[in-house]
């Protein structure tokens, strides 16, 4: 397996990257023996130190990313590997992340943090741009205009990977708010760096060396560049007061020429070296390290060494937070004073640092271990235990335009289906032509007038799985985690593996397509979103994209009579049973791109089909008064919806005449049904 490592400008004169680097390259080599990896590094000396491949950082240090498409190909996954990329150079990441997507290769985000400060460089309005917005008092609109552009970046590209792992949970609650919530959590793969702890002594406590820095305590500090320390005369101050209480400063700079330029000019000796173990061996010999970067607090904790930090922006506070800490004030807003007396404090007493050091790193391992075998079994493309056989069931007729992406979609799954069967319905387009460029097996439906329950019931039958997936040939899985995310509810039924059929039916989150009309995204919305809205409606299911055991229809088939509505009739006959209801699950998580933009020919022509369903399934008495006052509603809504949204004002006008054709058909479809009964009466005697 040839595995490509970037998305951080590595090479460029940060420690704290190279740290992350070294722990991802051992973690990989460890995990999947005979990997090949390849580093993009603007350093080649990386090639020999981490016995890796390397190709320029493209997207960082000068150069562009027209070279990156040729070096993706040469591979079988891209990883972008940790950083704080997602709010420090989010556009470039992401540039590579859909790069990488766009060239057919899985890829992975794996341990990257997020800060609750996006990089001013990108995120705010600078100079004549910011003396312009400020005067027609639009800065605010301007920079959320910023934000919501990430946002919106963010929500295409990251379910299109095949795993995504923050470092902290705090990052993953603010990648959720930008609009991925599905992200797991690991931990810095910087811990593992010197994990052998050999520059640390037995008991794993900091081991300060012998000569002129074991004389007397010591103080190693690293202070940033990146966001300047706002009262610098206060940690001059500090600075002296370490001094004259007789211990030592040891420079610690995790940038070797920037961060060593301003330590140097506070008159700080730095240390020989700039690399991660030259760090750590630094760090080993200090009594406590105080730094705003937040690899030097943790490379130092990696010895034993106590740490303080000094935030800018999250990420160190998240950091700390594992120790029970907290940081010691700000670059912006710091009592430095403070900080003084616990630097002094931490001189004479270690506390219970060890102890806490120790449960703290406990904790971490744990997380990136349980996220490290996520991770392996997704690049190898292993399901996991007691994964059981899922056959998914693909009706198709003249959708050429989507049956393509469905189909790659549901075999990029992970885990993978064991089988996917297309049923074209004598599509007279390049349905089947289309369908046919994948590894699918296509079954032919029954001869005569298409019924959907016969057709269904035939494809349930042909099916090997234990878990019966159907899936529309235009609903498109939006991500990797659809199949996954699907199943669960049924697999959760299960007890030690066994996979009798527990009584759940589960179906899919359905999401408007990009061009669907306004009233239609609003329709989609409210019958699927987070599910709140068709939670207080009678009933309500979708075949569209749903799952159950295959042993539930087999044992209770689709009704091979109904013409429309086949799914809700099996669903609410079966969810009404004396005896093993089924249990109806919305999976939310579980997304597919579904919606139709329907004619006003159409629109009548499924509603009247549904009327005349919804008679037979429910029972209901064909009222025209009543199908008018839902007009009326819904109408209502549709115009509070549309007059939020000024770019869709067109459509305000033909929102009661949708409304009146879907009612009038819909009555008129129940009007059918309740006649024809009422004929059937007639002629049985009284017998349906």
């Amino acid at each position: 397996m040839k595995i490509l490592l970037g998305g951080i400008p590595l090479g460029c004169d940060n420690i704290g990257d190279e740290a992350i680097i070294a722990g991802v390259v051992k973690m990989l080599k460890e995990s999947l023996p005979g990997v090949e990896l390849t580093v993009a590094t603007a350093d080649p000396a990386t090639a020999e130190l981490l016995g890796v491949n390397v190709v320029p950082p493209f997207g960082f240090a000068g150069h562009g990313i027209g070279g990156f498409v040729d070096a993706v190909r040469r591979h079988d996954a891209y990883i972008w590997c940790g950083a704080t990329g997602l709010s420090d150079y989010p556009h470039v990441a992401l540039d590579l992340l859909e790069t990488a997507q766009n060239a057919g290769l899985a890829t992975f985000i794996w341990g990257v943090g997020m800060d609750d400060e996006l990089n001013p460089v990108f995120f705010k309005a600078h100079g004549k741009r910011r003396l312009v917005l400020s005067c027609l008092g639009l800065v605010g609109w301007y920079e959320r205009r910023l934000r919501a552009r990430l946002a919106r970046r963010i929500a295409a590209l990251l379910p299109r990977c095949r795993g995504v792992w923050l470092r902290d949970p705090e990052s993953a609650a603010m990648l959720a708010s930008m609009g991925f919530p599905n992200a797991g959590i690991t931990a810095d793969t910087a811990i593992l760096v010197g994990s052998d702890r050999s520059v640390a002594s037995p008991n794993g406590t900091s081991s300060r060396g012998s000569g002129a820095l074991a004389a007397s305590p010591t103080l190693g500090i690293c202070i940033s560049t990146q966001r300047q320390v706002a009262d610098l005369a206060g940690l001059k101050r500090m600075i002296a007061a370490v001094r004259e209480s007789g211990a030592r400063i040891l420079g610690i700079p995790m940038n070797p020429k920037t961060d060593r330029a301003l330590l140097e000019s506070l008159g700080i000796e730095c240390m020989a070296g700039a690399t991660p173990g030259a760090v750590m061996g630094a760090a080993a010999k200090c009594d406590v390290v105080l730094s705003s970067r937040l690899h030097l607090l943790i490379l130092a904790a990696n010895v034993g060494t106590p740490v303080l930090g000094i935030a800018r922006g999250s990420k160190l506070a998240n950091w700390l937070a594992n120790f029970g800490r907290a940081v010691e004030g700000s670059v912006y807003d710091c009592d430095w004073d403070k900080v003084t007396e616990h630097v002094l404090a931490a001189f004479k007493d270690r506390g219970e640092w060890d102890a806490v050091r120790e449960r703290a790193y406990a904790g971490l391992m744990s997380r990136l271990e349980s996220a490290r075998g996520e991770l392996v079994a997704r690049l190898v493309d292993e399901p996991p235990k007691d994964w059981p056989r899922v056959s998914v069931l693909v009706r198709a007729h003249n959708d050429e335009a989507f049956i393509g992406r469905t189909i790659s979609g549901v075999l990029s799954q992970h885990p993978p289906p064991s089988e996917v069967i297309v049923c074209d319905d004598n599509s007279t387009d390049r349905t089947r032509e289309v369908a046919a460029k994948f590894p699918v097996r296509f079954f032919e439906r029954p001869a005569g007038p298409y019924k959907p329950g016969r057709t269904l019931n035939a494809l349930v039958r042909e099916a090997k799985g234990d878990i019966a997936v159907f899936n529309n040939s235009d609903a498109v899985p939006l991500d990797e985690r659809w199949l996954a995310e699907l199943v669960k509810p049924l697999t959760c039924a299960t007890v030690g593996g066994d996979h009798r059929a527990p009584r759940i039916f589960a179906f899919a989150n359905q999401l408007p397509r990009p061009n669907a009309q306004a009233l239609v995204r609003k329709d989609s919305e409210r019958a699927f979103g987070d599910g709140k809205v068709q939670a207080t409606w009678r009933f309500f299911f979708s075949l569209a994209s749903s799952a159950t055991w295959r042993q539930n229809l087999i044992d209770t088939p689709f009704d091979e009579k109904i013409q429309y509505s086949e799914d809700v009739e099996w669903a609410w006959r079966n969810s009404r049973r004396e005896k093993d209801p089924v249990k109806i699950v919305y999976c939310p998580k579980a997304r597919v791109e579904h919606s139709h933009n329907y004619t006003l020919r159409e629109l009548a022509r499924r509603f009247r089909g549904e009327g005349a369903a919804d008679r037979v399934i429910f029972g209901d008495e064909p009222s025209l008064a009543r199908e008018l006052v839902g007009a009326a509603r819904e109408t209502l809504r549709d115009w509070v919806y549309l007059l939020r949204r000024p770019r869709d004002w067109r459509e305000i006008p033909s929102a009661p005449v949708r409304r009146l054709v879907q009612r009038i058909a819909h009555w008129k479809g129940m009007k059918q049904a309740f006649n024809a009964e009422t004929q059937r009466r007639r002629e049985t005697g009284g017998e349906l």
